[in-house]
C-alpha cells in the first residue's frame, strides 16, 4: 500500500512537471509584430544609367590626366593602318590570315602606345569607385544624381574590403589589371588572345548581373553576392513586419 502511495505521488509530480514544462513552451511561443522600414531595391533602368554616368565620368578624366603621357601621331597612324587592312581585306586584297595577323600586330602596338592611359584608368577606378565610393556613404556621382546606394546586407557600416570585391568585378578592375600586366610581359600572339577571352569572361559576368538584377528574387548581381552588398533607392521605404521572441 505504502509503495502504490508513493508511486501515485510520484506520478502526480510528474504531471505536474510535465503541465509546467507545457506552459512554459507555449509562454516562450509568443511572439512579438513590429513594423521596421526598410529600403526598396534600386531599379536595374537606376543601376545601369549610374553605371554608364560613371565609366563616362572615368573615361573623361583618364582621358584629359593621360593626355600630355600619349604620341597621338603615332596612336592615329596606327588607327589609320587598321582602318586600311579592314578596306584591303573586304576589296579582297587581303586573305584571312593576313587581315588576322596584321589586325593582331596593330592591336599590339596601339595597346603598347595607349599604355599610360590604361594604368591611369585602373588606378582612378580603384580610386573612384572604392575610395570614393566607401567614403561617399556607399554613392558614386552617378548613384549620387539616380538617388540610389550600396549598402552591406549584414546591417553594418560598409568595409572597403567588401567594396574592393566588388569593383573588381563590375567595374572590370581585375579584368584591366590581369590584361595590362599581359601586355607587359608577354608577346603580341599571347596578348591578343588572351584579351580576347578575359573580354568575354567579362561580358558574361557583366551580362548575368544584368540578368540577374532584372529577374532575381533578390535583385542581386554576382558582385553583390560576393561581397555581401545590395543596392537601393535613398528616396523610397517600405514597412515590413518582423516577428521577434
Amino acid at each position: 500500500m505504502a509503495k502504490s502511495k508513493k508511486v501515485e505521488e510520484a506520478s502526480v509530480v510528474s504531471e505536474k512537471e510535465v503541465k509546467s514544462d507545457d506552459s512554459k513552451q507555449k509562454k516562450s511561443t509568443v511572439k512579438k509584430v513590429k513594423t521596421v522600414k526598410e529600403p526598396v531595391k534600386a531599379l536595374f533602368i537606376q543601376r545601369f544609367a549610374a553605371l554608364i554616368l560613371d565609366v563616362m565620368i572615368v573615361s573623361m578624366v583618364a582621358s584629359i590626366i593621360s593626355y600630355p603621357f600619349l604620341d597621338m601621331n603615332s596612336i592615329q597612324k596606327l588607327n589609320d593602318s587598321g582602318t586600311q587592312v579592314a578596306e584591303d581585306y573586304l576589296s579582297g586584297k587581303l586573305e584571312a590570315d593576313e587581315y588576322v595577323s596584321e589586325n593582331i600586330s596593330i592591336s599590339y602596338e596601339l595597346a603598347k602606345k595607349q599604355g599610360s592611359l590604361s594604368l591611369i584608368t585602373i588606378f582612378l577606378n580603384i580610386l573612384y569607385f572604392v575610395v570614393f565610393q566607401i567614403k561617399n556613404n556607399g554613392q558614386t556621382l552617378g548613384k549620387q544624381l539616380l538617388r540610389i546606394k550600396v549598402k552591406s546586407t549584414n546591417g553594418e557600416e560598409l568595409s572597403m574590403n567588401q567594396m574592393v570585391f566588388r569593383s573588381m568585378i563590375i567595374n572590370s578592375i581585375l579584368i584591366d589589371m590581369v590584361s595590362f600586366a599581359i601586355l607587359l610581359f608577354t608577346n603580341q600572339l599571347t596578348y591578343f588572345y588572351s584579351v580576347v577571352i578575359l573580354g568575354m569572361i567579362q561580358f558574361i559576368i557583366i551580362a548575368a548581373s544584368g540578368i540577374m538584377v532584372m529577374f532575381g528574387k533578390n535583385r542581386r548581381g554576382i558582385h553583390d553576392l560576393v561581397a555581401h552588398t545590395d543596392v537601393v533607392r535613398c528616396d523610397v521605404v517600405e514597412e515590413m513586419e518582423v516577428c521577434e521572441s
